[in-house]
């Protein structure tokens, strides 16, 4: 269906008319949308409906890993930690904390887009008058598109972590052995004769420092970075599942029982 509408509004694309493109679709295709459109405003319903029955379900989930991953209250508590377990090499806690932000970032802009996808489609056909209910559900898509925008740059600023880390790492002189191999042949006239010098090289490293501290600040910045969007995520999650939750009759039915929101009420 969304190709015979497409081809329909190629043939129009000179007149926002949305009566001709109606008019321009045999009555068979024009059911098939309307079928088609309704089975997933019905998805989206239910969607929607197991969406809210789980809610309180993932934020226990995220009070749970906010507790385990972010509980240290003081940053420089954070740094003390790692120094003191001696985490220069690799810090699995930064990469679990981390983890845990992307996963909760990734579940929440998947519940946001279902519920965008409810409200979208139970949205009326535009007319004068009564459309009160209809500013509530452009108010909650607009509250949607702005929460899913800023907690997903953290996505962006998160992937970092490795990078600048490397970067620090980088700069350190640490312990290290290379292995050297030289071969030399030597002929006496007789035969022909290979001798194999086998060398290896230890160094014990001279960690300077800031070289050493810079690490930890770089963990310790991610650790922030990480648990500012943990709290985001939680804060945007039930800022927009009050809303809905406030706000379920308007958005499910904008202009009342006599209203509707279906689309057969379109033709």
């Amino acid at each position: 269906f969304f190709l015979i509408l497409s081809n329909s509004l190629t043939k129009l694309s000179s007149t926002n008319n949305i009566q001709s493109i109606i008019q321009s679709i045999d009555h068979s295709s024009i059911h098939s949308i309307i079928m088609s459109l309704q089975i997933h405003q019905t998805q989206s319903r239910k969607d929607a409906e197991h969406l809210k029955t789980n809610a309180i379900a993932f934020l226990q989930q995220l009070s749970a890993a906010q507790k385990q991953h972010f509980s240290t209250p003081k940053l420089s508590d954070v740094t003390a930690s790692y120094q003191s377990q001696n985490l220069v090499q690799q810090n699995p806690l930064v990469i679990a904390a981390l983890a845990a932000s992307q996963d909760a970032v990734d579940q929440a802009l998947d519940d946001m887009t279902v519920m965008e996808d409810y409200i979208m489609l139970h949205i009326p056909q535009m007319e004068d008058g009564n459309n009160f209910g209809v500013t509530v559900q452009l108010s909650a898509l607009k509250q949607l598109k702005d929460s899913s925008e800023e907690i997903a740059k953290s996505l962006d600023e998160l992937a970092k972590y490795f990078s600048a880390r490397a970067d620090a790492m980088d700069k350190l002189q640490l312990s290290s052995e290379t292995a050297s191999e030289t071969k030399k042949e030597e002929n006496d006239g007789k035969e022909n004769k290979t001798t194999i010098t086998k060398e290896t090289k230890v160094s014990t490293g001279q960690q300077e420092f800031h070289r050493v501290q810079a690490v930890y600040a770089v963990d310790t910045q991610y650790y922030a970075a990480a648990k500012k969007a943990f709290r985001s995520v939680k804060s945007a999650y039930v800022a927009n599942i009050d809303f809905l939750l406030k706000n379920q009759d308007k958005l499910e039915l904008p202009k009342g029982s006599e209203g509707g929101s279906n689309f057969s009420s379109m033709y």
